[in-house]
């Protein structure tokens, strides 16, 4: 059975030598001008797994494949202009998001799409659940 684009470029992604985060921007490549995010939305680029567990165990493109659907760490890519901002809706008490903070959402939350074959997500502001340091920690 043939591979699809999505597993070829998250195998490349799993197996960079780059850290995660150089890694996902290094496939998607510049955006700036291609990607215009609206309104209060947050375009997050999917977390994929090394290849490889800590013990030495080679994951499987299946495995690889989760992350796609399942996984509930992004990267944040692009961020609209009233995302984060205070209003009859949220109040976010002064907290902001920056490009290339580590985010934990719920996958079904955000509209699914592809960018360079890299697997994102589409977020309204308020469907972020939290800011982490590494994405390792959570699956």
């Amino acid at each position: 059975m043939a591979r699809s684009n999505v597993i070829v470029k998250m195998r490349e992604i799993a197996e960079s030598k780059l850290p995660s985060d150089k890694a996902i921007l290094h496939a998607l490549g510049d955006i700036k001008g291609e990607v215009e995010v609206l309104h209060s939305q947050v375009l997050v680029a999917t977390y994929v797994a090394p290849h490889m567990s800590k013990g030495g165990i080679l994951y499987t493109d299946r495995k690889i494949q989760e992350d796609q659907f399942q996984g509930s760490v992004g990267l944040v890519v692009a961020i609209g202009p009233g995302a984060f901002q205070d209003g009859p809706i949220a109040e976010f008490h002064g907290v902001k998001l920056k490009l290339h903070d580590w985010v934990l959402s719920q996958p079904a939350d955000g509209l699914q799409l592809y960018i360079r074959e890299v697997p994102c997500r589409l977020f309204e502001d308020t469907r972020i659940r939290m800011r982490v340091k590494t994405p390792e920690l959570y699956w």
